[in-house]
């Protein structure tokens, strides 16, 4: 496989902060309800700090002169609004990455612990595994739950895959880590188009030996979904990296 340099997602996800958040405002560019988890409130974020070839997102994911600021207490009204109205029970965000606008999301959790609601954070867990002090302010949040989404089974596919720098993968390993140490409530989900048996079977080693045994009974399986920006971006990363999933599906019709 092609080898990738990648840049730094640490960096890039602190310089993003600067950008979409102000204070404790953050950017959003949509609020809707959803189907995930049994049905959940979505707010989508602006900005991520990594460059997934699979990813749904549009341009929100990497221009951050998009969206609009929307405040802690907007948020939660907007998203409770929306939760209510459909009788949901979970609040997540999604688009991005909801770790970058740290003030912003710490005070978003703030409402959610006053509420009757969970909020589902997903995240690629790079912030958290590089700033382990973030992973201490999630511990006093009961009414959430962490979803670590890992990439790829090891730094090589890692790189191919985000277009992050291969030792970047580790950050991954290192949220576990972090939420492990601080009793944060979370679990794994591995996205396992890419990559043979031997690199996945190297990377639940990886994790049983953070993490132990019974971290594999909450594994999640996520994979490649044919959405149709994703086979645009697909068709052109595929033909530069040489690479084909293994595993795909296309979208659930609603």
């Amino acid at each position: 496989m092609m080898r990738i340099k990648g840049f730094d997602p640490v960096k890039l996800g602190l310089r993003l902060e600067e950008l979409v958040q102000r204070g404790s405002d953050r950017k959003y560019y949509r609020f809707r309800g959803t189907r995930f988890y049994g049905g959940s409130s979505t707010g989508d974020v602006v900005g991520c700090n990594l460059r997934c070839i699979f990813c749904w997102s549009g341009r929100a994911r990497d221009d951050p002169r998009l969206g609009f600021f929307v405040s802690p207490e907007q948020a939660y009204d907007r998203l409770s609004n929306i939760a209510r109205r459909h009788k949901y029970r979970y609040i997540r965000l999604s688009g991005g990455e909801p770790t970058i606008g740290w003030r912003h999301l710490l005070s978003l959790l703030d409402f959610i612990e006053n509420s009757d609601f969970i909020f589902i954070l997903e995240t690629n867990g790079i912030l958290i595994g590089a700033l382990r002090e973030r992973a201490r302010s999630l511990a006093k949040y009961s009414r959430m739950h962490v979803r670590v989404s890992i990439k790829a089974c090891n730094e090589e596919w890692f790189a191919k895959l985000t277009l992050a720098e291969p030792k970047a993968f580790t950050y991954q390993l290192m949220a576990v880590n972090n939420l492990l140490d601080y009793g944060v409530n979370f679990h794994v989900a591995l996205f396992m188009s890419y990559g043979d048996d031997a690199c996945w079977r190297s990377l639940l080693e990886r994790l049983i030996n953070i993490a132990g045994q019974e971290i594999v009974d909450l594994l999640e399986p996520e994979y490649l979904v044919l959405y149709p920006n994703v086979k645009k971006r697909l068709q052109l990363y595929e033909k530069i990296l040489g690479i084909k999933p293994r595993v795909v599906f296309e979208p659930k019709r609603r």
